[in-house]
C-alpha cells in the first residue's frame, strides 16, 4: 500500500467546556482550557491518504487535489473561536446578545453560513436566521461575510463576533477535532479513489491527537 501525507496549518482558539482535571495527576487543578473567550493554538493537521495502486500520474493522488480542504480550513477554522454546540456558554452568550429568539438564531444582518451535515457534506447558504434544530443536527457550522446596512459600532461588533465563531459538534478537544477531520476527509476524497488512513492534530509541536480506524 502506498501512503502519502499532507500538512495544513491554521490558527484558532477553542474553549474546552468538557475539561476536568484529576487532582491525583495534575499539579494545577484549575482547567484553564475551559476559559472564555478561549485560548489559541497554531494547529497542524496532517492527513494520511493511501491506495493499493498508483493513478495515471503514478501518484496516490496529486496534492493539488486537496485544494478544497485548504480552502475549507482557511474559511471555516482559521482565526475562529471554536465552541461546542452543546456548550452552555453558546446559549448564554447568544441569549445575552438577544440573538436567540424562539427556535432560531437570528442575525442582525446577513451572513454566509457554512454547515457540515451529519454525512460530512458541506452546505453554503446566505441567511439572517438559522433554525436551532439545524444547528444541533450539524457536525459543524460557522459564519462569514456578515453584513448589516447599519454602519454603527454595534454593527461592527456583531460582524467581528459572528464572523469569528465556529460551532462544533461536541467539545472541541484535539481528539474530537481529529475524529471530525478524519471522517470529513474520508467522505470527501472517495471520488478520488483513495482512502484516508488517519489524521493527526497538533496543538503544539509536542502535543498531538490522532484518529483513524486502523
Amino acid at each position: 500500500m502506498f501512503i502519502i501525507s499532507k500538512t495544513f496549518e491554521f490558527s484558532s482558539a477553542h474553549s474546552v467546556h468538557s475539561q476536568r482535571l484529576n487532582p491525583d495527576w495534575a499539579a494545577n487543578t484549575y482547567p484553564k482550557c475551559r476559559r472564555l473567550p478561549g485560548h489559541g493554538h497554531n494547529y497542524r493537521l496532517v492527513v494520511y491518504l493511501a491506495s493499493e495502486k498508483l493513478d495515471g500520474s503514478q501518484m496516490v493522488t496529486d496534492f493539488g487535489h486537496l485544494g478544497w480542504l485548504k480552502r475549507f480550513i482557511d474559511d471555516c477554522f482559521d482565526h475562529k473561536l471554536i465552541l461546542g454546540i452543546d456548550d452552555p456558554a453558546f446559549s448564554v452568550l447568544f441569549e445575552k446578545l438577544e440573538l436567540l429568539r424562539g427556535d432560531f438564531l437570528l442575525l442582525p444582518g446577513k451572513a454566509t453560513v457554512t454547515l457540515v451535515t451529519r454525512e460530512y457534506r458541506v452546505r453554503n447558504f446566505t441567511a439572517d436566521r438559522v433554525p436551532l434544530e439545524e444547528i444541533s443536527a450539524s457536525r459543524f457550522l460557522t459564519f462569514n461575510n456578515f453584513s448589516s446596512p447599519d454602519g454603527s459600532p454595534v454593527a461592527d461588533f456583531y460582524q467581528r463576533l459572528i464572523d469569528g465563531i465556529a460551532l462544533f459538534e461536541g467539545s472541541p478537544t484535539s481528539e474530537n477535532l481529529a475524529r471530525f477531520f478524519y471522517y470529513f476527509v474520508r467522505e470527501n476524497v472517495r471520488p478520488l479513489g483513495v482512502e484516508c488512513l488517519k489524521v493527526d492534530i497538533y496543538e503544539t509541536s509536542t502535543s498531538c491527537a490522532s484518529y483513524g480506524e486502523r
